[in-house]
Formats: structure tokens, C-alpha cells, sequence
């Protein structure tokens, strides 16, 4: 395909990029540090960036150091329900509504992190749908990186009839459940100055509600 001047995407001349020169750590303490990044941006300047970083990241390009999983609830005459936690988050000072998360230990596959993660944190047992890459999430300050696991619960299995989960010392998590197919009106009821959802959260619930209104048309 062409574009006005009559260049393919092939042809077009390349375009300088920003290339990394070195990382250094600022500060650290048990959980993250504070590095500073030298890097050389597309017009040949030498620029620093302050940035946030897991002392647990794995030493190795494109792996993600925590899942996340999207998890839907199905059970016989019930509506599908996804699958949600609340907990207090200190750097918010206030609750917040997320996917049911977690560190990938070293070794672990990002699958066996998603299900061992699950039932810790919701005592449900589930199945491994999709894997995502290794994906940002807020790349202005931090090289925190996920990747999204969707998962699916047989609610009516008798392993999750009694989910009872199993937290980790500190972790004080209340496990929500919230119809499918009213996500986004449920979210926009409980958020507040008290309680903010996750951006994954709200943007998956946003997504659902277009396609919804594209079907629709």
C-alpha cells in the first residue's frame, strides 16, 4: 500500500531511533530500587531517566515478573461473573478493585504463577485460556511488566464449591465477584475516593461494553 508520496512502508527512509547506553541503581531497598537510565535519544543527545524497578525482574529480556489473571466464573443458572479482588494498597492510601495477581517465582512458568497465584489468592482452581507476551505497565516511571493470563473456573466442580483461599502473611484480600455482562456499570457504582479501579480492570470492562455496542448497531 501507498501513501500520498507514493512510498511503500518498505521504501520510507529509516528513522533515527533511541538506543540504551547504560542503567545505574540509585537506591535499593528489599521489593524495588531506583535506577537511573542513560540513553541516546533519536537526535544523537545523551539524556538520564529516573525509573522504578522489581529487585525480584528476572535478568532476562522479554519475561514479565508478575501475571495477572482474567478469570471468568462459570456456573450452571448463574450468569458468567468475573472474577476481581479488593485490597489496600498503601501507595493509593486507599482500597482498590484488580485482578487476582502475583510475582512469577524464579523458574516458575508464567501458567504454573497464574494457576498457584489463583487459588492463593481466591481458593479457586482454574484453566489456562491465553498467555499474553510480557506487557508494560506504566512504562513512564517503572520496567514493571505482566503478562495477562485468562483463565476460566468450572464453579460447579466440587474443588471450587468452597473456594477458601490461602494469603500470604499481610495480605488481607476480599475476593468480588461481578456479572460478566454488567462490568462496567458495577465498577463506575463502586468507585469513589475511597476504592480505585485498576486501569487493566476498567479497561477490559470498557472493552466488553463497546463490543457489546458494536454488536448491537
Amino acid at each position: 500500500m501507498q501513501n500520498n508520496q507514493g512510498e511503500t512502508p518498505d521504501s520510507r527512509p529509516t528513522q533515527p531511533q533511541a538506543t540504551f547506553i547504560k542503567q545505574e541503581t540509585i537506591h535499593k531497598e528489599k521489593w524495588l530500587s531506583l535506577e537511573r537510565v542513560t540513553y541516546k535519544d533519536p537526535t544523537g543527545r545523551q539524556r538520564t531517566w529516573e525509573s522504578v524497578e522489581r529487585t525480584t525482574k528476572p535478568n532476562v529480556h522479554g519475561s514479565a515478573d508478575a501475571v495477572a489473571m482474567v478469570t471468568v466464573l462459570k456456573r450452571l443458572i448463574h450468569y458468567d461473573c468475573i472474577v476481581l479482588v479488593k485490597q489496600f494498597r498503601p501507595a493509593l492510601k486507599c482500597n482498590t478493585i484488580e485482578f487476582p495477581a502475583g510475582l512469577i517465582d524464579q523458574g516458575e512458568s508464567p501458567k504454573d504463577a497464574a494457576i498457584r497465584e489463583l487459588k492463593e489468592e481466591t481458593g479457586y482452581t482454574g484453566t489456562i485460556l491465553s498467555v499474553s507476551p510480557a506487557l508494560a505497565l506504566d512504562s513512564g516511571i517503572s520496567a514493571t511488566s505482566i503478562n495477562l493470563v485468562h483463565m476460566q473456573v468450572d464453579g460447579d466442580d466440587p474443588d471450587n464449591l468452597k473456594p477458601s483461599p490461602n494469603l500470604d502473611d499481610g495480605e488481607f484480600i476480599e475476593v468480588l465477584l461481578l456479572p460478566f455482562h454488567k462490568l462496567r456499570k458495577k465498577l463506575d457504582e463502586m468507585a469513589g475516593a475511597d476504592l480505585v479501579i485498576d486501569a487493566r480492570v476498567y479497561t477490559y470492562a470498557s472493552a466488553i461494553e463497546q463490543y457489546d455496542w458494536s454488536v448491537k448497531k
